[in-house]
């Protein structure tokens, strides 16, 4: 049992956050490991936010509704019964109903929806369940792990991880675009300041297609072929979720690490930095890192990889030049810039480091490359970001470029 209980805790700052605690703690309670997160904010879901099984119940549907604590706002029994039409037409057709909210309990409200499921019963159609937010936290509790990430409890040593935000992908491309993008990519860095514990979660609409085809296999009778067809699903999935890990640990970096943050949030206040590097980084992972095939390519040195101490694998990286790919329009930028810079600033010429290089190139190439090259020395030599940043891999701006 977890110690939440000896709390009294507002709920999730966000409905991305409530939902995600509803998803962790009904895994949990039902060891339903196929459990998906169903579309997303704007997407028709049929009053579904969550598909379920529990245990050889299936579907179940689960619906979050957070609902504002200042000023009180109730759930109210019309919003209950507009969800449960709407869950009618949800295919396959739902077994049962849970809608979770965040609004404080009322009991006028359950005798009602006792009242529904009566009727509805006599009519052979799917119960309702509805729990409000302490029935979910007294849930919470009694799963440690699923409190440890949602609550801040436990002291120094907590999991505690709120949901700061969760970007979608479809066809390795980011679905925000514009201002939407811009002021994602501007809130976040803000949000990382006040939670630093907190993550970002990058979910690529592949992937819940995959989980969705899972799903629909649970507890059919399986032929060889059909375990075959799942094990190939499993495994598509392992490799999708891991591209999404990657991205998501790098853009952690970049917000918790106090150089690179500063580069992020301080350097350049438009957000333009931000946005950029952000897309350029989300997008390589998820497109199955393949680097740009462009023709023309500069090299990056690292500043002083001399620094960096101890033992190295056998075929560490660490002093390799790096070499950035570029489509041919962007390399001629580079030169340009190069002619150019003379008469702008009195005669002196280019340091070639990556803060002279033009702008899209610094973002979309050069940058993400270099936090690509940290992971992989960090994963293949063992070092720590404390080590990674003794050696200046961390100072962007002093990594030299050449032709």
């Amino acid at each position: 049992m977890s110690e939440l209980i000896h709390f009294e805790y507002p709920p999730p700052r966000s409905w991305e956050q409530f939902e995600e605690l509803c998803a962790d703690l009904f895994e949990a309670m039902w060891s339903d490991h196929g459990l998906v997160r169903h579309g997303r904010a704007g997407q028709v879901q049929h009053g579904v936010d969550i598909v379920a099984t529990r245990g050889g119940i299936y579907p179940v549907g689960l619906q979050c509704k957070k609902k504002s604590r200042w000023p009180v706002k109730k759930l109210s029994f019309t919003e209950i019964e507009h969800e449960v039409d709407e869950a009618e037409k949800f295919n396959p057709k739902l077994k049962e109903l849970y809608i979770l909210t965040t609004a404080a309990s009322d009991e006028r409200l359950q005798q009602q929806v006792r009242n529904m499921n009566n009727a509805r019963e006599k009519q052979k159609k799917f119960p309702t369940v509805v729990l409000f937010w302490p029935e979910i936290v007294r849930r919470v509790a009694r799963f440690h792990q699923v409190a440890r990430k949602h609550f801040p409890i436990g002291g120094s040593d907590n999991d505690f991880s709120p949901l700061l935000a969760t970007w979608y992908t479809r066809n390795g491309r980011i679905e925000l675009v514009d201002m939407d993008w811009h002021l994602a990519a501007a809130e976040v860095g803000e949000d990382f300041h006040d939670w630093p514990t907190g993550r970002v979660i990058i979910r690529q609409r592949e992937t819940d297609a995959v989980m969705a085809k899972l799903q629909k296999m649970e507890g059919k009778p399986a032929s060889p072929q059909g375990r075959a067809a799942k094990i190939e699903l499993r495994r598509k999935l392992r490799y999708l979720r891991e591209r999404e890990h990657r991205a998501q640990e790098t853009i952690r970096m970049l917000y918790t690490n106090e150089r690179l943050k500063f580069y992020m949030m301080d350097l350049d206040e438009t957000g333009d930095d931000s946005k950029e590097i952000l897309q350029a980084v989300i997008e390589f992972e998820v497109h199955q890192g393949v680097e740009n095939t462009g023709l023309e390519k500069i090299r990056l040195l690292p500043p002083t990889p001399q620094l960096l101490v101890g033992t190295r694998s056998s075929t560490s990286i660490a002093n390799s030049d790096l070499p950035i790919n570029m489509p041919p329009t962007e390399y001629l930028k580079i030169l340009q810039a190069e002619r150019e810079f003379p008469d702008k600033f009195y005669g002196n010429a280019l340091v070639k480091v990556v803060s002279e290089l033009p702008a899209s190139v610094r973002r979309r190439y050069a940058i993400p490359a270099i936090l690509r090259r940290i992971h992989r020395i960090m994963d293949e030599d063992n070092k720590t970001a404390a080590e990674m940043q003794l050696a200046g891999y961390f100072d962007l701006d002093l990594w030299k470029y050449k032709h």
